[in-house]
């Protein structure tokens, strides 16, 4: 087994955490047992079984080369290859704050986790930024990033389960405008009150529409883009941590420092030490 992990958590709509490849032994297996993240196992050739357990029910799934298949987080699974002609493949495990609606518009979840192709050239063509990224495990990372962003859209062109997402909802203009709220005052003191107040709409029903839109609360999702947005400052810019605190929307540099530590499980220090920008 080859695996490389990926430790750069300043990206937050995909995250990688690893990804690799296997040729297995026969009957080799995983589980049962529960994964954090999302993973993507494409089968290049062999056979083997997936089961998982939905709705306090395990379905078992017979997946063969050409195929692939997604383990999502929090649900029991097992997977094990064919006794006779066990499986060969590569893997990429990730999560985000955009991964489950990528994911989703390729038609994959707990309850349809194996991928089929709508066309053989599709597949390839997934198939190939995948194997990049599994290939090349010192690609800068923006490259990495890149080659991620290509093997999704890839899925999402080539899977025979993918559905249109409208983009013109009320429901989705909502959202979208609550994305701009954020991005035009993160750095000031806001609250869900005042996005919801923007929106034109109440605190409760935003709250649950935002939630239901992106898998995440209004207030993990301004979280997230406020360490983002530091993130930047710190690898790029000479500015000390208080006043990265202040651009990012903290009053008060230990509040910002904890809620950094608490995200990145590192400092804001330790953190710039090891990701400063050498341009």
């Amino acid at each position: 087994m080859i695996s490389h992990p990926f430790l750069h958590g300043d990206f937050f709509d995909v995250l990688i955490y690893q990804y690799g490849y296997e040729k297995c032994e026969p009957r080799h297996n995983w589980g049962p047992a529960l994964r954090s993240h999302y993973l993507f196992h494409y089968v290049i050739s062999g056979n083997g079984t997936l089961r998982i357990r939905t709705n306090n029910q395990d379905k078992e799934y017979h997946i063969h080369g050409g195929q692939a298949f997604l383990i999502v987080p929090n649900k029991l699974i097992h997977y094990f290859a064919d006794s006779s002609d066990p499986w060969e493949y590569i893997w990429i495990e990730l999560d985000g704050l955009k991964a489950k609606e990528y994911i989703g518009q390729a038609g994959l979840s707990a309850n349809k986790p194996v991928y089929n192709a709508i066309s053989e050239e599709l597949r390839d063509k997934m198939f190939q930024y995948l194997h990049h990224i599994v290939s090349n495990p010192d690609m800068p990372v923006p490259e990495t990033m890149g080659y991620a962003y290509l093997f999704l859209n890839a899925l999402i062109e080539s899977s025979d389960l993918t559905h249109k997402i409208s983009k013109n909802t009320i429901q989705e203009f909502y959202i979208q405008s609550a994305f701009t709220f954020i991005d035009e005052h993160y750095m000031e003191n806001i609250t869900v009150d005042d996005m919801a107040a923007a929106l034109g709409l109440s605190r409760s029903y935003f709250s649950k529409l935002f939630k239901k839109i992106t898998q995440k609360s209004p207030q993990e999702y301004l979280l997230a883009y406020r360490i983002n947005k530091s993130c930047e400052l710190l690898r790029t810019t000479e500015l000390n941590i208080g006043e990265i605190a202040l651009l990012v929307g903290y009053s008060n540099q230990f509040h910002f420092s904890r809620a950094f530590k608490n995200y990145m499980q590192q400092s804001p220090s330790e953190w710039k030490k090891k990701n400063r920008s050498t341009l």
